[in-house]
């Protein structure tokens, strides 16, 4: 297997997100308040809501889940 630099890896990576219809926003948000709402809603343990990495994911499951809702609700 060739070795890749980590800016081809990232390339990568952005293809794929692409080919499968994927788009990376940037959204700004106040992590400790949002923090504070996952774990006061029972989406995140505390432990769980120290990385940003986790509240990155659960922003995105958040956003996963509401995509599913409303396709259902559309049909």
């Amino acid at each position: 297997m060739l070795a890749r630099s980590p800016s081809a890896t990232k390339k990568r990576r952005y293809r794929r997100r692409r080919r499968d219809g994927m788009i990376a926003p940037h959204v700004a948000f106040h992590e400790y308040g949002f923090a504070e709402a996952l774990l006061m809603a029972g989406r995140l343990t505390e432990a769980e809501a120290l990385p940003r990495d986790m509240l990155v994911r659960a922003a995105e499951d958040i956003l996963r889940e509401f995509i599913e809702r409303w396709r259902q609700h559309k049909i």
